[in-house]
Order: C-alpha cells, then structure tokens, then sequence
C-alpha cells in the first residue's frame, strides 16, 4: 500500500521523494532540446533549469510541512509534497509564476498563525510585503490582499487596523523601490494589471492527445473523489482545520479569477490548493484500496504525460 508508507514517512522515504522528484522533473528532457525547454527572453536556460529542479522538491516539502505544522491535516505525512510534484506534470517554463506560488507559501503561513490572536498586526504586515513583491512578478498577486481580508474576517480579528496594515505592507516594497530610483536616478515603475476576459479557442483544446486525455481523466477522478471526501469529513475536522479549509477555498477562487479575468497561464497558482485537498483525501479515506488505486493512476498518467511531452 503505497500511501501508508507515506504517512508518519520513515527517513528513507524522504529521500525516495527528492529523488523521484529530480527524476520526474528531468524526464522531458529525454526528447527536447535542454535550450529549448528552458527558453527565457531574460535569463539563461541554465538558470531556469537550475531554478526550477531546485525549487520545486522545496516548495513541496515547504507546503507539506507548513499544512502539517498548522494543524491543517493533522497527520505527519509526505503526501502532499508528493502530490504537489505530480501536480507539476504541465510544468515546462513558468518562472514568474513559479516564483509567486513559492512566495505565496510564506503568505499561508502568516495567515494560519493569525489563528486566536487578537492583534495580528505582524503577521498581516509580513503576508501583504510578500504580496507586494510578488506583484513585481506577476501583477496579478496583488488580488490576494482580499485573501487576508478574508482570513482576518475567517478567524474574527477583522478590524479597520487589519485593513491599514494590510495596505501600508503591500505598498512597502513600492515605496523602497521608489526611494532606491531616486537615490541612483533609475525608471520608477509601478507594476500594472491589464484587464482582458481570455478566451480559448476549441482549436487549442480539440484534439487532445493520448497522454493529455489519461492525465486529464486521472486528474478528473482524483478531484472529484477529494471533492466528496471534504465535504463528507469536513464537520469532523477542528475549527481551525476546518477554517484554514475555507480560505484555501477562497485562494483557488482568486486564483481562478486571475486565470479566467487576466491569465490563463497562471494556472500554476492553483496547484498548491490543489495539492492540498487532493492529499486530505489520500490521507483520510477509509477506502484505503480505491484511494491507492488513484494515488497509482495519478502516479503513472502524470509520469507517462512527463515522458511524452514534446515541444
């Protein structure tokens, strides 16, 4: 039983991950152009390859870690880094983005240790300067200040003050930006977001290749199945897990908007939700047997779509 080795992981299994998350990451490669892959009209593909093979295996323990030490599953467990690697399955060269959903890591775990406190200020100062130097990366982040407004009112410690030190954080790196420009005479500029509705074509979607149609309906399952899984267990869960559930619900509806209203090759935002609720259901079904019939169809519909991509 795959997944029961994930849970309550023994050393060796974290060095099975890191390795099968390299692993995974390179596989691509085995039939593009090294160059070609990891084009950037700004950086080197060295750079972005290096970038990316060292920065997702730790983004995925840092999300693995972060939801475990706030109570959000409250079972040790390395299915959600696992998860979150196998979700990375569409990742060729999202750089900016990448670096957002990283950043974004750091905004989760200032929110979720707002929890019972009554005068958060520090927390939600932290959270909107790291918003705030995302923006510089994608401008589109700046929309996840609605996301502490929304976790202030989710765990009740909203107040006119929580809105002051939500804005005064997220202009600061604004600010020293601007009196750096003025000190060495550079071009001010302030990140800006153009609205445009996207639209897709059936062109682009139609037809799906083999590989695209297996990951799609592994995917399709997993996701329902997690689905049914919250909303059966939810009532079980603590207040705080149940609440920290909300507002991860309420980041994939700001991410969703930022791919429907503005971009749709922001999807990368949506896996470090994506990731979490898939694993909460991989954690705790009682179905053990389906449950690691998916982890397997997952598993092996995202490595065969890794090895097929061609560019």
């Amino acid at each position: 039983m795959i997944i029961n080795k994930l849970i309550n992981p023994q050393p060796k299994a974290i060095i099975f991950f890191i390795a099968f998350s390299v692993i995974f990451f390179l596989i691509p490669l085995h039939q593009n152009s090294f160059s070609l892959f990891f084009s950037s009209m700004y950086l080197p593909p060295i750079v972005i390859f290096l970038f990316s093979l060292i920065i997702i295996p730790i983004h995925a323990i840092g999300l693995n870690n972060l939801i475990y030490e706030n109570n959000v599953i409250k079972k040790e467990n390395i299915i959600i880094a696992f998860v979150f690697v196998l979700l990375n399955s569409f990742y060729q060269n999202s750089f900016n983005n990448l670096i957002c959903s990283f950043l974004m890591l750091f905004v989760l775990n200032y929110l979720f240790e707002t929890y019972q406190k009554e005068q958060p200020f520090y927390q939600i100062f932290n959270a909107s300067i790291i918003i705030g130097i995302a923006t510089y990366f994608n401008p589109k982040i700046s929309l996840f200040l609605l996301l502490i407004l929304y976790t202030s009112a989710i765990f009740n410690h909203f107040k006119w003050r929580v809105l002051t030190v939500s804005i005064l954080g997220f202009i600061t790196p604004f600010l020293l930006h601007l009196i750096i420009c003025l000190t060495t005479g550079a071009k001010f500029y302030i990140p800006e977001i153009h609205f445009s509705t996207n639209t897709i074509s059936l062109n682009e979607l139609i037809p799906l290749k083999t590989h695209q149609i297996i990951l799609t309906i592994a995917l399709l399952i997993t996701c329902l199945f997690s689905i049914y899984e919250f909303l059966s267990w939810l009532y079980k869960k603590s207040i705080k897990s149940r609440k920290s559930f909300f507002i991860l619900i309420f980041y994939v509806i700001i991410s969703l908007l930022i791919i429907i209203l503005f971009d749709y090759k922001s999807w990368y935002l949506l896996i470090t939700p994506s990731a979490i609720f898939i694993a909460n259901y991989f954690t705790y079904s009682k179905h053990r047997k389906i449950a690691n019939l998916i982890f397997v169809l997952l598993l092996i519909s995202s490595c065969y779509y890794r090895f097929m991509i061609i560019i």
